[in-house]
C-alpha cells in the first residue's frame, strides 16, 4: 500500500478575503511563494486563507519573504507602456480633433518590442484593439486613477521593506570607528530586519499592527486605505496601509489578465477583455447614478491550486448565459446558478468599485458572495432559470434603462431594484423572502412600463418563470389565505388566455417550444387592471373574460381546470372581508409572472386539505354555490343526480350569454332576478331547485361577483348546490337546506 503524503498547511487568517486588497494580496503571496516552491498552493477553509504543500513553517514562510525583501527580489512594476498610452490619445485626438477617441496603435507597436516579461503585467491592464483600447477599471487608466499611481506606490513600499542604507563614512575615518560604524549599521540592519518580519507576521496571523505608511496609492483596493472624513467636513486624516499588503497586491495584479482569445477580438469590451470583471448594477436610487464603474467576482476555491492553475482559472474565466458573454451582475449570478462552474471554485465575491468624493478615484466596496450550488438548493433547477428570464428581461433592448445625457443622469429607476433583488436572491437561494422581493420587484416594473407610453414602445418582452419555484416561496411549505386564494383564481385560467393578460397590458403567444409576453404599443382592450377597490377590479376581469369567452365561442375551452382549489372556509374569508386584500392583489400579481400551461405535482402539494368538514352554506357562500356551476367551465358532478356533469353542453344550461347576465345583475344587487335566471337555467338540466318566499341580498355583491373566480373543489361545488335543489321528502323537523 502506497505511504500516504501529507503535505503542510499554514493558515494565514490576516488576509481576509472580505477585501479586494486582501484577495489580490493573497493572489501575489503565492506567485511570490511559488518561486521557491513550486508546488506551493493556497485555497480557502472558512473564509481563512491556507498556503499548503509550500514552506513547512510560518518562520520557514517569514524568512523567505524577508529575504525577498531585503534583495528587492519583488516582480517589477513600473508602468513601462506609460509613454505608448499617452501617444494613444494624442494619434486619436490628431485623426478626429472634434471626437473624444482613443487609439490602439501605438500599445500593438509597442508590445511588438517589449521584453516577454512585461506582457502578462500589461495584459492585466489593457486590452488594444481595432476600436481603440480597453482599460481593466480595477487598475484604472493603465495603472492609474486620478492621483493614485500604483507603479508609485510600489516603489515606495519596496523602498520601505528594503534594508536601511548603510551610514556614510566621517573625514578621517579610523579602523576603529569604521568597525564601530559597521556594526552599528549591521545592529540597525538586524534590528529593522526583525521588526519589519514581526509586523509581516503580525499582519499574516491578523494581530494588530504598528507600521503603517500613506502615500502608498492604493486606496482603490483597501478600503481602510482611504481618507476618512469627518462627516463630510473638511476635517479628514490620510490612510495609512502596510507596505507588505502593497507589495503583495502588485504581485497578484499579473493575474488578472485574460487568454489570447479575449486580446484578439476587434471589438474587445471591458467585461469580455478581463476575467471576471463585469460592469456595475445599475443605481437603485437616483442619487447613485453613475457612481458604481465596474465590479470584479473574485472566484474562491476549496481545492489547493498552484500558481499555474490560478493563472489557468484567470485566463479562462469567462461566464456565458444564452450562449453570450455575462457583462452585467444579474447575468454573471444567473449564469453561476444556471450553469455551475469547475475547476473547484466554491463561489464567488462580489467587489464593486464606486466613485468617492471625487471622480478621480475610486473605491472598493464588498458586495457578499455568489455560492455555486446544487440543484437541491436551487428548487431543482428552477431559481437558476428563473434568474435567467429576469436577466433576460431587464437586459433586452427596448426594457428601460439610467443613462446619462450630457453631464447628467436620467434615472428611470426600473432595472436597479430587480438587478439587486435578483443578487440578493442569488447569495441566499433557500430564502423565501428573497425570493418574493424579486417578484415585486419585477411587478413593480412591469407595471410602469404598462402605464408609460414611451416605455410601452420598446416592446418589452419576457418568459413567463418556471411554476416549480413556486414551492420554494413558502416557508415550511405554509401557504397564506391570500396565498391559497390567488392561487385558486390564478391557476383557474385557460392556457390560452392566463391571468397575466387581463393583469398586465401583454400580448400572450406560446408554442409547443415557446412562451411569452410581449407590451405592445397600445394597451390591449383585454388589460383592464387598475386602480380602485379590489372586488370592483376583479369583477371587471370576471366581465372581460366571460366577454372574450364568448368572442371564441367557435374555439375549445379548456374545461375542468382547478389544478390548486381553495377551501370554502378560505372563500368565506374573503366574503367577508377577514384578510388582508392590499396582500392578497400582491400574490395575484405575482402568480401571474409563472407559467400556468401545466402544473408539476411538487407545486400541488402546496395546497393540502385543512377543511374536511362539509362547508355550511351560510350567506354569501351558499349564493356562490348556486352561481358559480354556470358561470365557470367546470363540471358539475350530482351523484344523487346521475354521477355526470348536470350542466353538460348538451342540456343548453350553461351559456357564456347566461353568465353574463347572471354577472351583472349581480353586481346591480337585483338578486330576485338573479334566483329566477339561475332557476331557468337548471330546470334545463332537469334540476328543480327549492323556492324561498324571502328577499334575497348581499352586503357586498361586488365581493360575491370576485369570489366567482375562485375554485373550489369537486366536493364542497357539490355540497353547496346540494343545498338549493327541492327535497324528496319534507324533513321531520323542518330542517333549512339555504
Amino acid at each position: 500500500m502506497a505511504s500516504e503524503l501529507r503535505l503542510p498547511a499554514l493558515a494565514l487568517p490576516g488576509l481576509s478575503p472580505d477585501s479586494l486588497g486582501n484577495y489580490l494580496a493573497s493572489l501575489g503571496l503565492l506567485r511570490v511563494l511559488s518561486r521557491k516552491w513550486p508546488s506551493t498552493r493556497i485555497a480557502w477553509r472558512d473564509e481563512v486563507l491556507q498556503v499548503i504543500g509550500g514552506p513547512t513553517s510560518l518562520d520557514e514562510l517569514l524568512d523567505e519573504l524577508v529575504r525577498v525583501a531585503t534583495n528587492r527580489a519583488w516582480t517589477p512594476y513600473g508602468r513601462e507602456w506609460k509613454d505608448a498610452q499617452a501617444e494613444s490619445s494624442k494619434l486619436a485626438q490628431s485623426q478626429n480633433p472634434k471626437v473624444k477617441a482613443t487609439s490602439g496603435v501605438p500599445f500593438a507597436l509597442w508590445q511588438a518590442r517589449v521584453e516577454e516579461q512585461v506582457l502578462d503585467g500589461f495584459a492585466a491592464h489593457v486590452v488594444p484593439h481595432g476600436a481603440g483600447r480597453s482599460m481593466n477599471p480595477i487598475l484604472g487608466k493603465a495603472g492609474k486613477i486620478g492621483q493614485r499611481d500604483f507603479a508609485k506606490g510600489w516603489e515606495r513600499a519596496t523602498g520601505l521593506l528594503a534594508p536601511p542604507k548603510p551610514s556614510k563614512p566621517g573625514k578621517n575615518e579610523t579602523p576603529a570607528k569604521k568597525a564601530a560604524r559597521e556594526n552599528s549599521d549591521s545592529e540597525s540592519a538586524n534590528s529593522e530586519r526583525l521588526r519589519k518580519r514581526g509586523e509581516l507576521e503580525a499582519l499574516l496571523q491578523g494581530a494588530p499592527l504598528s507600521w503603517l505608511e500613506k502615500d502608498l496609492n492604493a486606496a482603490s483596493w483597501f478600503s481602510h486605505a482611504n481618507k476618512q472624513y469627518n462627516n463630510g467636513q473638511r476635517a479628514y486624516r490620510d490612510g495609512f496601509l502596510s507596505p507588505w499588503l502593497m507589495v503583495f497586491a502588485c504581485e497578484g495584479i499579473s493575474f488578472l489578465s485574460g487568454g489570447t482569445s479575449r486580446r484578439l477580438g476587434a471589438k474587445a469590451r471591458v467585461t469580455a477583455a478581463f476575467p471576471f470583471v463585469t460592469q456595475a448594477s445599475a443605481p437603485s436610487a437616483s442619487g447613485l447614478a453613475g457612481r458604481d464603474t465596474a465590479e470584479l467576482w473574485a472566484p474562491m476555491w476549496g481545492r489547493p491550486m498552484t500558481a499555474a492553475e490560478v493563472a489557468t482559472i484567470f485566463r479562462r474565466g469567462r461566464a456565458e448565459l444564452s450562449a453570450r458573454a455575462a457583462q452585467t451582475p444579474g447575468a454573471f449570478a444567473s449564469a453561476v446558478l444556471r450553469r455551475g462552474v469547475d475547476a473547484g471554485i466554491t463561489e464567488f465575491r462580489r467587489f464593486v468599485l464606486g466613485w468617492t468624493t471625487a471622480q478621480d478615484y475610486v473605491e472598493p466596496r464588498f458586495h457578499g458572495a455568489i455560492a455555486t450550488l446544487g440543484s437541491d438548493a436551487t428548487a431543482g433547477g428552477a431559481l437558476p432559470l428563473t434568474l435567467e428570464r429576469v436577466t433576460a428581461l431587464i437586459e433586452q433592448r427596448g426594457f428601460p434603462r439610467d443613462r446619462k445625457v450630457g453631464k447628467r443622469w436620467r434615472f428611470e429607476g426600473l432595472r436597479g431594484p430587480i438587478e439587486s433583488a435578483l443578487l440578493d436572491v442569488a447569495a441566499e437561494p433557500t430564502n423565501p423572502e428573497a425570493g418574493i422581493v424579486l417578484l415585486d420587484a419585477t411587478v413593480s416594473a412591469l407595471d410602469r412600463i404598462d402605464r408609460n407610453r414611451s416605455f410601452r414602445e420598446g416592446k418589452v418582452r419576457w418568459e413567463p418563470l418556471p411554476l416549480e419555484l413556486l414551492a420554494s416561496l413558502f416557508s415550511e411549505g405554509q401557504a397564506s389565505t391570500e396565498a391559497r386564494l390567488a392561487l385558486s383564481l390564478v391557476s383557474a385560467f385557460p392556457v390560452a388566455q392566463p391571468f397575466a393578460t387581463y393583469r398586465f397590458g401583454v400580448e400572450w403567444k406560446y408554442g409547443a417550444t415557446y412562451a411569452n409576453y410581449t407590451h405592445t404599443d397600445r394597451p390591449p382592450a383585454r388589460w383592464v387592471w387598475g386602480p380602485g377597490d379590489l372586488a370592483r377590479v376583479l369583477g371587471a376581469v370576471l366581465s372581460r373574460k366571460l366577454l372574450d369567452q364568448e368572442a371564441d365561442a367557435n374555439k375549445p375551452h379548456q374545461r375542468g381546470r382547478a389544478p390548486l382549489p381553495a377551501t370554502a372556509s378560505q372563500v368565506r374569508q374573503w366574503l367577508d372581508g377577514d384578510l388582508d386584500e392590499e396582500l392578497f392583489a400582491a400574490w395575484l400579481a405575482r402568480l401571474a409572472l409563472f407559467d400556468w400551461r401545466s402544473v408539476p405535482q411538487e407545486v400541488r402539494t402546496i395546497v393540502q386539505r385543512d377543511d374536511a368538514s362539509v362547508p355550511k352554506a351560510d350567506g354569501g357562500l351558499a349564493l356562490l354555490g348556486l352561481l358559480q356551476p354556470l358561470v365557470d367551465q367546470r363540471p358539475l358532478v350530482i351523484r344523487d343526480l346521475g354521477g355526470d356533469d348536470l350542466l353538460a353542453e348538451e342540456t343548453g344550461a350553461r351559456t357564456t350569454e347566461a353568465a353574463r347576465a347572471l354577472v351583472t345583475l349581480t353586481r346591480a344587487g337585483n338578486f330576485d332576478a338573479v334566483l329566477r335566471l339561475a332557476n331557468s337555467r337548471y330546470s334545463m338540466a332537469h334540476a328543480r331547485l327549492a323556492t324561498f318566499d324571502v328577499t334575497f341580498a348581499a352586503d357586498s355583491p361586488d365581493r360575491l361577483v370576485a369570489a366567482l373566480l375562485f375554485t373550489l373543489s369537486g366536493r364542497d361545488r357539490a355540497a353547496l348546490f346540494e343545498r338549493w335543489l327541492r327535497p324528496r321528502r319534507r324533513p321531520q323537523r323542518g330542517e333549512a337546506h339555504v
